[in-house]
């Protein structure tokens, strides 16, 4: 049997261990006190508690992600759909953004009157009109 090295354990290092492990002597390093990668869920006060909040991988989908996908599917791991949205609020709240819809982005109606937020939209729908699909 051969003897592995494996560096890192985010999703690819643990993922090739896991493959790997029934054929070889596998061994992980990894050089954070933690394994995981990017996976992380920390606990943030919340009004009752503290809320688990994940802080690492955040985006997934099926078109991006074909190879986590077929693990998932290999693996019996249920996904489910959700919306993915984005906001900021900055400088104590005197500007805010969001991405969900209209009433989002201007979730301070007094931006519908401010030259600066109007460039803001505009810079935003240049540089989606600009990005690759």
């Amino acid at each position: 049997m051969k003897s592995i090295a494996i560096i890192g354990t985010g999703i690819s290092g643990l993922s090739a261990a896991w493959l790997l492990n029934p054929y070889h002597d596998v061994t992980l390093f990894e050089q954070q006190d933690r394994i995981g990668g990017h996976s992380n869920t920390v606990d943030a006060p919340g009004l009752n508690g503290p809320q688990p909040v994940d802080t690492g991988f955040i985006v997934y989908n099926e078109c991006n992600y074909p190879n986590l996908v077929a693990l998932f599917e290999y693996l019996g791991v249920l996904t489910e759909p959700s919306d993915m949205s984005f906001a900021v609020s900055l400088d104590d709240a005197k500007i805010e953004y969001g991405s969900r819809d209209n009433n989002s982005v201007f979730g301070q109606r007094r931006n519908l009157f401010s030259p600066t937020f109007w460039q803001m939209i505009i810079e935003i729908r240049r540089f989606f009109a600009a990005a690759p699909l």
